[in-house]
């Protein structure tokens, strides 16, 4: 099967963008539905990468970028979950949402390993991705606990 887009296709900052949309359902799809991360990375790069999905065209995910989040949070699970737990002020995890979740803890791992990338660009990118799913309420708390944890960790 061939791609409809190549690999490479649109901006870095849109491929960036993508590759944070693609982590949280990888993360999504691997915890909620119990399947191996890596088994569910594999599968989304060579069947969804690239190619049309609903009829749309998307950006394609920057694959370096989609791997480290993935990986690295899969990596350091239990001290993220535990940062984005302490950063929820009085919610608790587990009456999230467990997209809204998985947002948090992408964002989190982001904001602790890639201090390469401006703090600013992560929470904005991960703002988006809850806004592609989410209401208002949900965006607030995913700026919120990010803020938080970026001031702690940076």
């Amino acid at each position: 099967m061939k791609r409809d887009v190549k690999l490479n296709e649109g901006s870095k900052k849109a491929r960036r963008s993508a590759a944070r949309l693609a982590a949280v359902q990888v993360l999504y799809q691997a915890f909620h539905q119990e399947q191996d991360i890596k088994a569910v990375l594999s599968e989304y790069n060579t069947h969804r990468l690239g190619y049309k999905m609903d009829e749309d065209l998307l950006v394609p995910a920057d694959q370096e970028l989609l791997e480290s989040i993935v990986t690295g949070y899969a990596g350091r699970r239990e001290d993220i979950d535990n940062m984005v737990a302490g950063a929820l002020d009085g919610k608790t995890p587990e009456k999230l949402d467990k997209l809204l979740l998985h947002i948090l803890c992408a964002g989190t791992y982001e904001i602790l390993a890639h201090h390469d990338i401006d703090v600013g660009i992560i929470i904005a990118d991960y703002l988006n991705v809850t806004e592609a799913f989410f209401d208002k309420s949900e965006k607030k708390l995913v700026n919120a606990v990010l803020d938080r944890l970026a001031k702690t960790l940076r």
